[in-house]
């Protein structure tokens, strides 16, 4: 990670400064620098200790990062990097130049290839089975095409699933550990940002509630892989006292909500977080 290598990307993503205060991009036009969120970013390949599987590490810094060399910087850890990150480095650029924003650093995670994103993905990201049950008012469950999916590769619909202690062992006890050693990360402000079964993943970490993380930015996602132990896990949560003051941007299409193959998805996420909410008023 200290000498990550130097690679070309671009995208888009949403809702980063509902958070953090984000990034200072040049606008100069003709023959002028490029805008600061078009850099190289940095790039590593790291191997997970606690899963062995291979992930994509994208990183990068805000303008005028080398200048202030004393100064520490919020983190984001942005999941699905592959996807997301040119998206959320352009967001973040922008919201800085218009005073929405502060600088902070983007690192985006994603799996390596030549492995496979889509089944890893879902591993790493889902903590428990879901249910294959046609939901109420829905006329079939997405997660049935997922087990069709697997069974035309020779896994069982189990089998992919249930891998979030692993990933988060890597995302805290390895990967934030060697970001930390090269850049000038704030501790006090480190963030978690997923969509989708990525949002899935920062519930289940938001659940563990005694974490590095101090940010979260949630969005389209549901409890149905933390069904199984959710009612424990809430428990806990509501025992356990949280390190520091959690901060938590939650979101969602309103198509999704009113899709009736999602809405069950979606509603359950969102029940979820006023409950925790409900559960610890003043962490």
């Amino acid at each position: 990670m200290s000498r990550m290598k130097q690679g070309r990307l671009s995208i888009k993503s949403a809702a980063l400064a509902a958070l953090f205060g984000l990034i200072h991009a040049s606008t100069t036009l003709g023959n002028g620098p490029a805008p600061h969120a078009l850099r190289a970013i940095a790039h590593d390949v790291v191997e997970a200790k606690s899963n062995g599987v291979s992930y994509d590490i994208m990183a990068w810094t805000p303008l005028g990062y080398d200048d202030k060399s004393e100064e520490a910087y919020p983190l984001l850890i942005l999941l699905d990097g592959a996807m997301s990150m040119g998206m959320a480095v352009d967001i973040v650029s922008t919201q800085n130049v218009t005073g929405e924003a502060r600088p902070v650093i983007v690192a985006g995670v994603s799996t390596a290839a030549p492995g496979s994103h889509s089944i890893q993905r879902t591993i790493d990201y889902s903590a428990e089975v879901p249910s294959l049950a046609v939901p109420p008012g829905a006329e079939y469950s997405f997660w049935e095409f997922f087990r069709q999916s697997y069974a035309r590769i020779g896994m069982k619909f189990e089998e992919g699933f249930g891998g979030t202690d692993a990933f988060y062992s890597f995302l805290v006890n390895q990967l934030l550990p060697e970001l930390q050693a090269t850049y000038r990360v704030d501790p006090a402000e480190i963030g978690l940002a997923g969509f989708s079964s990525g949002g899935d993943f920062a519930a289940d970490t938001l659940l563990r509630k005694d974490t590095p993380f101090s940010h979260f930015i949630i969005g389209s996602f549901g409890a149905d892989v933390l069904a199984a132990t959710l009612d424990e896990r809430e428990r806990a949560f509501a025992r356990i006292k949280a390190p520091h003051h959690i901060e938590v941007f939650c979101g969602y299409g309103g198509d999704e909500l009113a899709d009736p193959n999602l809405r069950y998805y979606i509603q359950s996420g969102l029940d979820l977080m006023a409950r925790l909410q409900t559960a610890d008023q003043e962490g």
